[in-house]
Parts: C-alpha cells; sequence; structure tokens
C-alpha cells in the first residue's frame, strides 16, 4: 500500500480532540497511518462493498481544518443524515464516504461505506487493517 499526496498532520492532538467530543476510538492503525498520510490517496485504491464493485477510494479525511476536505466540517455537515455511530474518515470521487461503524452493542469497529445519494449503508470490512488490505487495481 502507497499513500500519495499526503500532508503532514500539523498538530497529532486533533486526533484526541476528535475522538473526545465524539466519544470514539479509532482503530490504532488508522492513527498512525493518518499520522504518516494525512489526506493520503491510497495506491491502489478500488475495493468492494457488500453491494458494490469497484468503488474508488479518493482521500482519506484530514484532521487539519484548513483542508476542504476534514473530517471535522464534513461530519459536523452530515452527522444529523448519518445513521448513528457512524463517522466518515475517507471520501471516494463521487462524494460518497467511508465510515467507521462504532457499534454501541458489541463495542466493534467496523468499516462501511455510506452511499450520499440514498443514503444508504453498504458493509465493507470488519475492521480498518481488513479494509486497507483490499484495495487493488482495476
Amino acid at each position: 500500500m502507497n499513500w500519495v499526496l499526503a500532508k503532514p498532520l500539523i498538530n497529532l492532538e486533533l486526533i484526541n480532540e476528535f475522538e473526545q467530543k465524539y466519544n470514539v476510538k479509532f482503530p490504532t492503525s488508522y492513527v498512525e497511518i493518518v499520522q504518516e498520510y494525512n489526506l493520503g490517496r491510497p495506491r491502489p485504491n478500488v475495493f468492494n462493498t457488500n453491494k458494490s464493485k469497484e468503488r474508488i477510494a479518493k482521500c482519506l479525511l484530514s484532521f487539519d481544518t484548513e483542508h476542504k476536505e476534514n473530517i471535522w466540517d464534513i461530519y459536523s455537515v452530515l452527522k444529523k443524515q448519518l445513521p448513528a455511530d457512524v463517522i466518515p474518515f475517507m471520501v471516494d470521487q463521487f462524494g460518497n464516504f467511508i465510515c467507521f461503524y462504532f457499534d454501541s452493542l458489541t463495542l466493534e469497529v467496523t468499516i462501511v461505506f455510506w452511499n450520499v445519494e440514498n443514503q444508504q449503508i453498504e458493509n465493507i470490512a470488519e475492521s480498518f487493517d481488513e479494509f486497507i488490505a483490499t484495495f487493488y487495481e482495476l
């Protein structure tokens, strides 16, 4: 897995601040990737969901608010539309989002795709590491 066009994360505390504000705990492997590849674009970048094939990931959402595609602003705008316990962390080329689903019953953190147009959830992976491992080239 390679990451291109990443922007250095200006303040590492921003991740902790987000977690505290929204009472979530991101997977350690995700935090490590964001610390190194904030706003990065994965290569390869194609993935499948349980309902669709060949989705294309664009980039990680930035934790720095000066970037257009940042997690703070995007979640603030979308949280009333998103299902409960779903937080976007990556965007695709069409403005849909790859999200963490924080299951409050099982305490599991899985990866889902949120289709903005029909506001439907599609399952992707049981973990962030599994999600990253599924990327492939067309």
